[in-house]
């Protein structure tokens, strides 16, 4: 809980000034590690570390869109689309994603766990790789509960599908930045 409290605060820094560069040049709660952007150049992924605790969390952001997204860290979530089986095939990602400031009544209500403004939302969503590209099978799905046994909803709220799509595609630029600044992850 003190993880998600931590995020949110810097979430909602984030929001405020709705671009990741300028995370950089506030006194916000976190650190930026790596951002890379989309080739438009309005859609972000950036690693953040914490100041307080230095827990790892993906930020998902677009110039045009709010809220962002916030998953937290793992190694899994981030090289999901390196590591096909023997036939080429892709596990589907499984992950969470913290949308700070939700107004409710909207598409996706029902689905995954609200804090106050804090909805945590299941995601379940199937890709495939062509040439380096991840390429998003839509729809992507959810559950009501965060610790479902099958995801039978799917995400319908176009918001959340593009932070969904922005972190998968825009991952493996995030991997070029990291690796061209030769930063160790866990």
């Amino acid at each position: 809980m003190a993880k998600k409290i931590i995020l949110l605060l810097a979430v909602i820094f984030l929001t405020a000034t709705a671009n990741v560069e300028a995370a950089e040049e506030n006194n916000l709660p976190f650190d930026v590690v790596a951002d890379a952007y989309s080739e438009s150049g309005t859609e972000a992924i950036a690693l953040i570390r914490m100041k307080t605790n230095g827990a790892l969390a993906l930020m998902v952001a677009a110039k045009d869109l709010s809220p962002v997204g916030i998953v937290p860290y793992t190694r899994k979530t981030y090289d999901f689309y390196l590591n096909p089986d023997e036939h080429g095939l892709y596990s589907p990602l499984i992950f969470e994603m913290l949308i700070p400031q939700e107004e409710r009544g909207q598409l996706d209500d029902n689905l995954g766990e609200w804090d106050e403004t804090i909805h945590t939302l299941p995601i379940y969503a199937l890709f495939n790789v062509q040439n380096g590209q991840v390429i998003c099978q839509k729809p992507f799905y959810s559950a009501g509960t965060m610790n479902p046994s099958h995801y039978h909803d799917t995400v319908k709220n176009p918001n959340h599908e593009r932070l969904i799509e922005i972190l998968m595609t825009v991952m493996p630029r995030l991997h070029e930045v990291i690796a061209s600044r030769n930063i160790s992850l866990p």
